[in-house]
Parts: C-alpha cells; structure tokens; sequence
C-alpha cells in the first residue's frame, strides 16, 4: 500500500517514531480493506495524529483522543484489522513510557468505531440512494423504450400517422357510445404509382410525407388521421355532426391538395378520391362503416379525379343487383333464360300505320327477380364479356321468328330489326356467324336488319367496318340507332353502309305535345330528316307516344315510326296476329 513507501527516521523523536511504528503495523495488516494515501499523506498524517495521542495520553484529554480515533476513521483507514493493529501500538509505546493510556486509548477507539459507523451508514445509505436513482433511471429508460415501441407498434414510419392497428383502435373506441354518429373519410390518392415510376420513389414517399403533414393539420384535434395503406388514408370523425360536416371535411381535403407540393425540387400537384360515410354507431359496426366508406369512395373514383362520393344503401343494393345479374348472365343464357318481344314499326305514309318491320327486344326472365328489360342487363353482357354469346342466341331467335313469318305471311312477312353491340362486330368470328345463319334459317338477307348505335359507328373502322359493307351488300339492312344522342357527326352518315338512321327518343320527346315543340327543335327535325332522304336513307322515328308527334313527324317527312302510340312491345304470337290482320286489310 501507500505507506508501505516511507519510514520515519529515530531521530525525530519519540513522535516521529511513533507515527513510524504505527505506519508498519498497518502495513502488515488487510490491505485489500485499507484506502490507500500516498507515502507522503500516511506519514504527514499518522505523524500529526500520533502527537496529538501522546499529548491527549500525557494529560488524560479523552476528548482529544476519540476526536483523534473519529478523524483517523475518516481517513478512511477502515480495514479489518486497522482498529485493533492501531491500538496495540499505541499502547506498546504508551507502556515504555510508562504513561496509563487505557482511558485515551478506549476513547480513541470509541471515536473510531463512531465515525467509522457514521462513514458506513453514509456510504450505505449513498448506495442505497444510488440504487435508487439507478433503478429509477432504468425504470424510466424501460417506459421510454416502451414509449417508442408502442408509437412505432401504433404509427406509419414515413408520415408519423396514425397507422392500422392504431386507426382500428380508435375506431372501436368511437363505437363504444350507440348514441354517436361516427364519422369516415376514406381518401385515396391518384397517380401516386406514376410519381414512384418517373421520380423516384424518394419524391413518392416525400410527397405522401407532405400529403399526411396536411392531413394532420385539416383535421384537427378530436379527429384522427390515419395511413391504412399505400396511398390511402382515413380521417375518423367520432361524433359527426349534420350531415354536412363530412362533406365539408371532403370539400377541405380537396382543396388543401389542391396548393401545388415542392418535393425535391419537384413542384407536384396531387388529387384524390374520398368516399363519405356516418352512422350511429348502434345502427352499424366499425367493419361495415369501413366497408360502406370504401364503396362510396370506389364510386368517387369512377367518376374521375379529384372527386367525393357519399355512401347510399339504395346504390349499393342496385350495385349488388347488377353483380349478381352480371355472375348469372352465362348461365342465363344457357338455360334459354333470355326470350323476344316485338314492337311495329309502322310507316305513317297517309297516316296508315302500316307495320313494314319489328324490332327484336330482348328479355330476361329471372326466376327470382321476374321479367327484366335490356337496360338491367345489356351494358352489363357488354362489360363483362357475355355479349357475344346473348347477341348470338338474340339473332338466332329473331331470325328463326323471321323466318316463320315468312312462310305464314309471305311478301308482308316484315323486316326484322336486331340490336347489335360494338363487341360483337369486332368478333372476327361474327361474320360467318351471321351469314350461316341466315343460310340455316332461309330468310332473305333483306328481312334483316341490324342496329348499332351511332357510339357504335363512331369507334367502327377498319375490318369491323369492311365487315357491315359485305352485310350491306349481301342485301342486309344497316341502322344507326339513337341517331342524335353522341357526337352527330353527321360527315359519317355519307360514309357508312347506312339504310336506315333511326332518330333518338330525345328529339321526339321535344314535340310531344304543341305546346313543348319549339322553333329550333322543328327545325332540327327538318334537316336532319332532309339530309337522311338527299343521302338515300330512311328515316324513322323513336319513341312516338302522342298524336301529335306522329302528325308532325308526318309532315316533316319522316318515313316510320315506333312507340307506344302505335303499340308497345309484345310477345311472338300476339305480333303475329297484328300482322296478318294489317296483311289482310292491305290485301
């Protein structure tokens, strides 16, 4: 140890080899307990306290000497052994002096074990302190940690949101009272794929950054805003207000997107799609109000960027009708679901109503929901890639219809008129379709007549095209239906293999009565019928209820006319019986 390093010469007196002795003796004992000093601090001190001993044993000072014991405690020579080593060699030199040092040395011992026991009680109660600050710094480490696990577990990394777990969280809480009116506005950016594709997914991810930060902002404290998705986010509103609120909120979201973003010296402009939704929570479930605010968003989308849909039960249900309609078509089909109605066209040539042809309209008969018109299920054949087959079972009834009438009515046997989709003039396969079937039936090509729709005619060209004129010139009659309703381009009319232009319900429906029939819609009618008869074509009018639309259509000069003035649409048989009775009158 330290005072292993110096001694103190005999001839400094009866102190010095006092101290001397004293630091020997401590020196042989438990070094591994004794705090160590250096050699100069041990004899420095052992010296001072030695003299101050033999000053306290000569006079008897007790106090002296526990104040000597106390202050060599707090030196912090607290060893095992130190107290006992100390006081043997205090009383050895004690002794060959002849001095009765017994008091001094029990109270130097006393002042000792009580400054020795204070240092230990301090130093126990400064671990135990130290314990504790560790503990509860460890403590406060561990909350922390658990802080930030729990955000991370709870929150989108990139845009500091709210994300799923946390959203549903919130959402389950809003539903805890059946009395409120929760509140969703599911949001879905556009275009963000495009951005990831030609600027990097760092501007992407910048952008949506940027997006959630004024999310956050819009809605506020008490409305949470969530990321649930790539590029979609909800803002809950937990009791909603009237119902204008979240149309509001909508209205607010589009146009704080709308303020152009400055991404990485990038300068973006961003649109979104947001589906609206509230109910009480008693009413519905956080599934089914998350469900609900999807749906209205997917129509937001449909209808085109930048746009907001609010949720409707009844639309819902016609959209589940329809995908329940468009899943039976094929087997509709099959089963010979699928049968005609016709509808005279007549000509009104001296205001005879003579029928010269019927238009083939098909009908669903569904088991469960009754008889369905086209317009339940035609679009519907068209988007879901069914129309080939319904068109081809359609023309296939009409022609062997036709055919029948033929050899029941001959010459007045009329003019057959069939609805044919886009699809199916594209079908390199429908051609030889049409013209096997018409050799399979023996009707001739002139009985036939097929109507497409001037949207249609505006995307036919090419071989679809080459495909009506080989029809057309087989003898085939060729209509543009609802004639008036697209673009009217009226530079197509010269070009097509037209027979007949089939005026729209729209114009007709102007001169329903004398009253509604303007200047401008007379005049309209006028050209447009002048135009057909100067290119060669007939015309003939949709939609015809009344008798004044047929007597001015009359004397505009069009050629037929249908509608429910003349007769509505009716079965196979019943269109029999009206034709022979206007074939025997004609006789």
């Amino acid at each position: 140890m330290a005072w292993d390093g110096g001694s103190v010469g005999t001839d400094a007196g009866d102190t010095a080899e006092l101290a001397r002795r004293w630091a020997a003796a401590l020196a042989g004992g438990a070094r591994d307990h004794v705090v160590a000093l250096s050699a100069a601090e041990v004899t420095q001190l052992l010296t001072r306290l030695a003299a101050g001993l033999d000053a306290a044993a000569r006079q008897g000072d007790s106090r002296a000497a526990a104040e000597i014991g106390a202050e060599f405690a707090e030196a912090r020579f607290v060893g095992d052994e130190v107290l006992g080593l100390s006081v043997a060699t205090l009383a050895a030199h004690f002794a060959t002096r002849g001095l009765d040092a017994a008091a001094v040395l029990g109270a130097f011992g006393t002042g000792y074990v009580r400054a020795f026991r204070a240092w230990l009680l301090a130093e126990q109660e400064s671990a135990r302190a130290a314990e504790i600050a560790a503990r509860r710094a460890a403590e406060q480490r561990l909350r922390d940690n658990e802080a930030r696990l729990r955000f991370h577990a709870q929150h989108d990394p990139l845009t500091g949101l709210a994300n799923r777990t946390r959203f549903f969280d919130e959402l389950g809480a809003a539903f805890t009272d059946p009395d409120a009116r929760v509140g969703l506005c599911y949001i879905d950016i556009d275009g963000l794929e495009s951005v990831n594709e030609t600027l990097g997914h760092a501007v992407g991810d910048e952008l949506l950054a940027q997006v959630a930060r004024r999310f956050a902002e819009l809605a506020g404290p008490g409305r949470p805003a969530a990321r649930i998705g790539g590029d979609e986010f909800v803002v809950l509103v937990p009791r909603a207000g009237a119902p204008s609120e979240l149309a509001e909120l909508a209205d607010a979201v589009l146009r704080v997107l709308a303020v152009p973003f400055e991404v990485h010296g990038q300068r973006l402009t961003v649109t979104a799609g947001i589906g609206v939704y509230a109910e009480r929570a008693g009413l519905t479930s956080p599934e089914e109000l998350l469900q609900n605010a999807d749906t209205a968003l997917y129509w937001a989308k449909a209808e085109g960027r930048g746009r907001w849909a609010v949720y409707d039960a009844d639309r819902q249900q016609r959209e589940r009708t329809r995908l329940d309609l468009a899943s039976a078509l094929p087997g509709a089909v099959a089963r010979g679901e699928f049968f005609l109605e016709y509808q005279p066209i007549v000509t009104l040539a001296n205001r005879q109503a003579v029928p010269v042809a019927v238009e083939a309209l098909v009908r669903w008969r569904h088991p469960e929901l009754g008889v369905l018109g086209p317009g339940r299920f035609i679009d519907l054949a068209e988007d879901s890639g069914h129309i080939g087959a319904l068109g081809s079972d359609v023309l296939t009834m009409a022609c062997r219809q036709a055919r029948r009438w033929h050899e029941q009515l001959g010459p007045a046997a009329p003019v057959v008129s069939v609805n044919v989709a886009a699809a199916e003039v594209e079908d390199r396969g429908w051609l030889p379709r049409v013209q096997q079937l018409i050799d399979d039936t023996g009707i001739a090509p002139a009985q036939l007549q097929l109507e497409l729709t001037e949207r249609t005619f505006m995307h036919t060209t090419g071989r679809p095209l080459q495909t009506l004129r080989i029809l057309a010139e087989s003898g085939v009659r060729i209509a543009i239906d609802d004639f008036g309703t697209g673009y009217s381009n009226l530079a197509y009319l010269g070009r097509l293999p037209l027979h007949v232009v089939k005026l729209a319900g729209p114009f007709v429906h102007r001169i329903r009565t004398a009253g509604s029939a303007g200047r401008n819609d007379l005049l309209i009618l006028e050209a447009i019928i002048d135009l057909c008869h100067g290119l060669g074509l007939t015309v003939t009018a949709e939609c015809v209820e009344t008798r004044h639309q047929a007597d001015r259509l009359l004397e505009l000069g069009c050629d037929t006319a249908q509608g429910w003035f003349f007769q509505r649409p009716m079965a196979a048989g019943l269109a029999t019986e009206q034709l022979t009775i206007a074939a025997a009158m004609a006789d």
